[in-house]
């Protein structure tokens, strides 16, 4: 056991390290390459205090003084940190990467206070028979009430990460709300704003983003997909989860501005015009699989005009059973991410040549492609801002509930 604590040790001070590492390169050339690295070593370390908490019972030598400490770390970095990612905005994690390797430190000169020969654990520590039946009892009593707590906070932070993951951090899941991260890229004179957008969100949230935009030489690329043919049979919308949910609907936020076609790209600014440009970037939906098309009507039947959020979820999760395969969910995401994601990429070129500020408001999904593409036109992050979108503690929950179920009022 001294040995897995001493990994422990090791493999805290490394994630704290790497994670200072990455944040910085980050912070200069704007490339995740130690990402991989820090996310291995944090996993390695979440795996291996698993192991020597279990350990404290069954091993009263394990020093307390020193492994409590960092077991708390650990548990606070499950949710984020909170609040510390909301104060301390883009340095958080810098932050807390070098809090974390200043808590090791101070533990281990600690630890070398008590041994008197080395910072990790040594064998004069763990002198006689490691086993104590009272020391088990009392581990197993205080674990009734933690163990749940951990499994809760474990399931919660595999979520964050998954979201935040998907989206290249441009949605991030913290204790009190969903936060939409918008990211702002400058080459010269000219500027590329990514505001990640969701479908629902609080109208607060909508109208600070539409309020940041600037009206001077400015053109937003705006998110709709079209369907000139009539490819859709059923209504496709979110008012109705949107109402349930006590929310607002992405699709009723109307952005300020003046709206333009792609020829308008090639004429001039008109003189005083204070207000941006709007134009729409998207694709129609005569461009996807007849697959995807099928999906998206079977999603608007029974889950968005469903008569209840849970029956709809299972009656399209029983249909997806019979038409989902591989193949298919590859189709699907060409359609809803690639394509539409080079439909936008394509008219930045023309509209960085008559506008001095590009804003693209788009779903999170879309950005971790579209960033890619920004930053290999030379383009580099400037300064990034979160906002709440969905803010936990204002939620309808007894309305949410009855929607849910399918109860009327």
């Amino acid at each position: 056991m001294r040995k897995l604590a001493n990994l422990f040790l090791i493999l805290f001070v490394i994630s704290a390290l790497t994670n200072i590492a990455d944040q910085l390169v980050q912070l200069f050339s704007g490339a995740h390459l130690l990402s991989g690295l820090h996310q291995f070593a944090w996993l390695a370390c979440i795996c291996s205090a698993s192991i020597v908490y279990f350990g404290l019972g069954f091993n009263h030598h394990l020093p307390k003084i020193i492994l409590l400490p960092l077991f708390i770390w650990v548990f606070w970095a499950l949710v984020g940190h909170w609040p510390l990612a909301i104060i301390s905005g883009d340095y958080f994690q810098l932050i807390a990467g070098c809090g974390q390797l200043l808590i090791a430190i101070l533990l281990l000169r600690l630890n070398l206070q008590l041994n008197h020969k080395s910072l990790l654990f040594t064998r004069s520590q763990f002198v006689g028979p490691s086993f104590s039946g009272q020391n088990l009892l009392r581990f197993g009593l205080i674990n009734i009430l933690l163990l749940p707590m951990a499994l809760i906070l474990i399931s919660y932070s595999f979520v964050a990460t998954l979201i935040e993951t998907k989206t290249a951090g441009f949605v991030q899941l913290q204790p009190n709300g969903l936060y939409m991260t918008e990211r702002i890229y400058r080459q010269g004179d000219k500027q590329i704003r990514l505001a990640g957008m969701i479908h629902l969100g609080q109208e607060e949230y909508y109208d600070n983003l539409i309020a940041s935009i600037p009206g001077d030489r400015t053109l937003i690329l705006a998110e709709g997909v079209s369907d000139e043919e009539h490819l859709l049979t059923e209504q496709f919308g979110y008012g109705k989860i949107a109402n349930l949910l006590g929310l607002t609907s992405q699709e009723k936020v109307h952005f300020q501005g003046r709206l333009i076609d792609a020829s308008d790209l090639d004429k001039t600014i008109e003189e005083g015009q204070n207000t941006p440009d709007i134009l729409r970037a998207d694709i129609d939906l005569k461009q996807f699989n007849p697959h995807t098309l099928e999906i998206l009507n079977a999603l608007a039947k029974y889950v968005l005009n469903g008569e209840s959020l849970i029956s709809g979820y299972f009656e399209f999760n029983r249909w997806a059973q019979e038409h989902f395969n591989p193949d298919i969910n590859r189709l699907v995401m060409t359609d809803l991410i690639t394509k539409r994601n080079l439909s936008v990429l394509g008219y930045l070129p023309r509209a960085l040549d008559k506008y001095d500020t590009v804003v693209i408001p788009w779903g999170a999904l879309h950005m971790q492609g579209i960033e890619k593409a920004v930053l290999e036109k030379g383009f580099q992050l400037e300064q990034s801002q979160k906002r709440l979108s969905i803010n936990f503690l204002l939620l309808p929950y007894k309305q949410w509930w009855k929607g849910l179920v399918g109860e009327k009022s």
